[in-house]
């Protein structure tokens, strides 16, 4: 208890801390840039997210590559999944997307590692929260070894994503992620694929510095409103000249660093317990279509062009079983816009 009270601290001490030098940045951010005309719209999405809804994970991802038809993806291999016992690999779920993306031409960052998108974040296997320190870490750096030996075959994987949000202190991680064993994971996966490192930061909580120092790519979320135990709804004060000179600061400072782009586009509603736990109506408070439409709109004005969409399977159940489909068929005017 005494950890998890520590942590929150921590995370709420770094976000106080955030704000009050944002909001120094918001008063001489303006508006952000004209809103590009050719945004590449994609979507992170998460088996298990549409399976913890009710749906059928698989008709779901059929359903955004054929109905919506996004063409650039963000999916995880987690570790849990695929190393269920140690040394015995199973890829095949994951082959199993990844086929069906390439059917499409839909191309796939892949993001592998341990601390990955959606809660726990931490997505290790039980019998590897028992290893020592240095038994986690060689069992982790030979997971990946054969993650990218596997992986490295499927042409539509346009990036190696390894790990998520990797020095924020959010999740139920232990032991906590650490960066020299992040370090050692991109050296692994660089000496075994030519294609792009990428990893992921807050847009709001991170300075976006550090990673950027070690990756190619560096994606990062942007939350307009979150929920914290402590303080409730929290409001982030931003315009989204924030995050543009955030992206520039960055670039400066990180000269190979080839782009910066939005990773986590919050698009479902946060409330003070779980989504499935929210009745319709606290779900349409947290997250109308009006606020959709704001949020699509503000995350273009911050001139990064590239974005992928956190919610779309929250979409798909909205149209499948509250028989709304206007969140699903704005997201399907996004990607019609962004394939032309």
């Amino acid at each position: 208890m005494h950890r998890h009270i520590k942590r929150t601290l921590k995370i709420i001490a770094t976000a106080i801390f955030v704000l009050a030098v944002g909001f120094v940045v918001w008063l001489m951010s303006g508006e952000g840039v004209t809103k590009p005309q050719n945004t590449a719209w994609g979507v992170t999405f998460s088996p298990r997210q549409a399976d913890y809804l009710g749906l059928n994970s698989g008709k779901v991802f059929q359903a955004m590559l054929d109905d919506m038809k996004v063409r650039n993806f963000r999916i995880m291999v987690p570790w849990y999944q695929v190393e269920p016992e140690p040394g015995k690999f199973n890829f095949s779920d994951v082959d199993w997307y990844l086929k069906e993306a390439q059917k499409r031409d839909a191309k796939v960052i892949l993001a592998v590692g341990r601390k990955l998108f959606r809660w726990p974040e931490c997505h290790e296997p039980l019998w590897a929260k028992h290893l020592s320190q240095d038994e986690f870490e060689s069992k982790l750096l030979a997971l990946l070894e054969q993650e990218i030996r596997h992986f490295r075959e499927f042409p539509n994987i346009v990036g190696w994503q390894v790990e998520n949000e990797v020095l924020l202190p959010f999740g139920d991680c232990s032991p906590l992620p650490n960066l020299e064993l992040f370090k050692k994971e991109i050296s692994l996966v660089r000496s075994l694929d030519s294609r792009p490192i990428i990893s992921t930061e807050s847009g709001e909580l991170s300075a976006w510095i550090q990673i950027g120092s070690l990756v190619d790519r560096l994606g990062v979320s942007l939350y307009r409103m979150t929920n914290n135990s402590v303080l409730g709804k929290m409001y982030y004060p931003f315009r989204p000249g924030f995050y543009q000179k955030k992206a520039a600061f960055s670039k400066v400072l990180n000269p190979g660093l080839q782009d910066i782009f939005i990773s986590e586009l919050q698009l479902e509603p946060w409330g003070n317990k779980p989504l499935a736990e929210l009745s319709v109506a606290e779900q349409y408070d947290r997250m109308s279509l009006e606020r959709t439409k704001n949020i699509l709109s503000y995350a273009q004005r911050t001139g990064l062009g590239e974005i992928y969409l956190w919610g779309a399977e929250w979409w798909y159940w909205l149209k499948e079983v509250q028989k709304d489909n206007r969140f699903w068929d704005l997201g399907r005017e996004l990607m019609d816009n962004s394939n032309k």
